[in-house]
């Protein structure tokens, strides 16, 4: 088990903090296509450099300058698709204030939108692509990182998930914890560590130093990758759900179909845990619904239930609805379940009210069913 000790730790914003990949590509594909650049190209360099330098690289006759505040600034203010990365937020708030910070190849203007949109708390120490001449994979921004929050480089622990930030990083004489959130794990072998996810990273705090320690995954469930599901996942997400919910003799007929889901996509979303193998196992339906959040359909592929994955799934979808401002979170959950209502208690909820049950499918056994509103401030 890889451990770490160090004084501070440096995170990289994009594809760790929060979850950006496809707004990402989105961006610069949208921006290749206007300027007759091979999107594709683009691509395979744009992650963890900053957009100033890319522009040079992919498209040398064209001003960079320009082009680089262009697409920050539209950048900056379209959040589409962007995530919190599951177990961010609680992990800088374990960490002293004054023992974390961010380095990241956007701009300041895209960092000041795009954390407190990811629910993110603001650093003490921010250092963006506006405040080094170099950057990444030079050490520059990491060195100016440690600067700034009074460390030695090699006091500091980065996470990265960039073959170009680990680069950086190294250069600064630091060590790195890739995280393979935007490219696979074989393209980080640099790193001194490689992790799927933050429920892979424990930290312990002692006096004036931090323990990093990586927790190899006892399964190939440590390694869930959770995501956001589109049109294309109904067929796979419906044949999934209606797995774990056979077990519901009361149901007639299925649980769900693609109609219903591409319906229920309209209001809000459904989140997809997969393995590392990429084997959809469990997924969940969120909604956010002004302040508080909420979810349901909770789904566990049969064959890999009692391994923790519904407890990582509610916590993929308070994290989603926290990073959308949400500050309490609700479920309900049907009287036909008794055993629900307890499995959620440990998880923080408590009965909040009943409603009416109305289902829309048929039910054996439905009399007097009711459904029992379960919640939690997030």
């Amino acid at each position: 088990m890889p451990v770490f000790e160090c004084s501070a730790i440096l995170f990289d914003l994009d594809g760790v903090l929060c979850d950006s990949t496809k707004a990402v590509d989105r961006e610069w594909r949208e921006w290749a296509a206007r300027k007759g650049v091979d999107g594709d190209a683009v691509m395979a360099i744009a992650h963890g450099v900053r957009t100033i330098e890319v522009i040079r690289r992919v498209a040398p006759h064209l001003d960079a300058e320009a082009e680089a505040a262009a697409i920050e600034n539209h950048e900056a203010f379209d959040q589409r698709g962007v995530t919190v990365m599951p177990g961010a937020v609680e992990l800088v708030k374990s960490i002293p204030a004054e023992r974390w910070g961010v380095v990241t190849s956007g701009s300041r203007l895209l960092a000041e939108h795009r954390l407190p949109h990811c629910g993110v708390p603001m650093p003490r120490v921010l250092v963006t692509s506006d405040d080094v001449v170099n950057g990444k994979p030079h050490a520059e921004p990491y060195l100016k990182g440690a600067k700034g929050l009074g460390f030695e480089p090699g006091e500091c622990l980065v996470i990265e998930d960039a073959p170009a930030g680990i680069e950086s990083a190294h250069a600064a004489g630091m060590k790195v914890i890739g995280i393979a959130s935007t490219y696979a794990a074989s393209k980080l072998k640099a790193a001194d560590a490689v992790i799927q996810g933050f429920q892979e990273l424990s930290v312990a705090l002692g006096v004036g130093r931090q323990r990093v320690s990586v927790v190899p995954a006892g399964n190939d469930h440590s390694k869930l990758r959770v995501r956001v599901a589109s049109v294309s996942d109904c067929g796979a997400l419906a044949s999934l759900i209606n797995s774990a919910f056979a077990i519901e003799k009361f149901l007639e007929g299925e649980r769900t179909d693609e109609e219903q889901l591409r319906a229920m996509m309209q209001k809000g979303q459904f989140l997809l845990g997969c393995d590392d193998t990429g084997e959809l196992v469990a997924s969940v339906y969120v909604e956010v619904r002004g302040a508080r959040g909420y979810f349901g359909m909770l789904a566990v592929h049969p064959q890999h239930q009692k391994n923790g994955l519904g407890t990582k799934m509610v916590g993929a979808a308070e994290e989603y609805c926290r990073g959308r401002g949400c500050g309490a979170m609700d479920l309900v959950v049907l009287s036909l379940r008794p055993e629900l209502p307890p499995l959620y208690r440990k998880l923080g909820y408590a009965e909040s009210g009943v409603e009416e049950f109305h289902p829309t499918r048929a039910f054996v056994g439905a009399a007097g069913c009711h459904c029992i509103v379960m919640s939690k401030e997030l």
